[in-house]
């Protein structure tokens, strides 16, 4: 069994509902395709396989996945800001609901937060996960151009901790693009810089001591984290005597083991490198369809020197046991 942890839908009605905004992002309609300009350099199209999902099921069978957790794609409805990205959250939700009722066997949902206010952020957690059904809430890597420990956001992040389900951290257009202004440094270089700042930084808020269920994915094999892991423990440690030192209840280095992260890459020596780091249990099958070289991620897997039961950990084992699913490992 395969389940795709880091897979995409998008709602169109909210890529159409950003025509003519007089601030980013903004959609843009040019040949039958519909754009969205994220911001300097990133202009996503609207591709068929992000919004069909008859097209998302037979890639699905292609790649041999069963079940695949559908997560928004960018940008997300906090981008909107105020009683507006609450409004599209509870529309989008009621969207991917809408999906997976049609397909019952083959998709789950990541749940959609607005931010705009807290009381509602938190209701709608509440009814993504009590109501819809959904197995836990998609945070993106910076929050309406704000960065993850602003302290308005907490209470969401500890709430959700609460239902025992976890964030599935995605990029957003990042906080920082200098020297990065096109699509091509942006989506490999930016993006994975954004997710892993903003880990660090909730990290550092003390949200996992004040929250300490709590369960949070980092995309894209962990962004940076798993490579510099050394260097950002020994700078987040009391050894080295800055004057911003931090009151955390442990080591720097338990909570960076904490964090679980996707399959998502391209060449096998990060996976390899990400497995015998954080071990089996920390990693969750992941495609990034329809982006990006998806067909490449079970071959991957397949190489990865590991045992079969550690595979299967991966492919499906992890997923079933952080998400709280009763699914058939056959």
């Amino acid at each position: 069994m395969r389940i795709d942890v880091h897979t995409h839908f998008l709602c169109l009605d909210f890529v159409k509902h950003m025509q003519g905004r007089s601030t980013l992002p903004t959609t843009v309609l040019e040949g039958g395709t519909y754009f969205v300009n994220c911001g300097r350099g990133l202009n996503l199209p609207t591709v068929p396989k992000i919004v069909d999902v008859e097209e998302k099921l037979r890639d699905m069978e292609a790649m041999q996945v069963d079940v695949s957790v559908l997560s928004h794609g960018i940008p997300g409805p906090d981008v909107l800001g105020g009683q507006e990205a609450d409004d599209w959250a509870r529309r989008i939700n009621d969207h991917l609901a809408g999906i997976i009722e049609q397909h019952p066997d083959r998709f789950l949902g990541w749940g959609s937060i607005g931010f705009g206010d807290p009381d509602r952020a938190c209701a709608e957690v509440d009814r993504c996960i009590n109501e819809l059904g959904f197995k836990g809430i998609q945070l993106f890597s910076n929050t309406n151009h704000k960065v993850l420990d602003a302290p308005e956001f907490m209470v969401v992040y500890k709430h959700v901790a609460e239902h025992g389900l976890p964030l599935n951290m995605h990029p957003a257009y990042p906080l920082n693009t200098t020297g990065m202004d096109t699509s091509t440094l942006i989506v490999p270089l930016a993006f994975l810089y954004d997710t892993s700042l903003n880990t660090v930084r909730l990290i550092q808020s003390g949200l996992f001591d004040a929250a300490p269920s709590l369960k949070l994915i980092v995309p894209h094999v962990g962004g940076i984290i798993p490579y510099l892991y050394g260097r950002i423990a020994a700078y987040n440690n009391p050894s080295i005597h800055f004057h911003d030192q931090l009151k955390l209840k442990e080591p720097f280095e338990h909570y960076l083991d904490l964090l679980y992260i996707d399959s998502v890459c391209y060449n096998l020596e990060a996976l390899d490198h990400c497995y015998r780091f954080l071990g089996a249990a920390r990693i969750l099958y992941g495609t990034d369809h329809p982006f990006g070289q998806y067909h490449l991620a079970a071959s991957l897997v397949e190489r990865l020197h590991c045992s079969e039961e550690d595979r299967q950990l991966i492919y499906h084992g992890n997923a079933e046991r952080l998400l709280k699913l009763k699914v058939s490992a056959g």
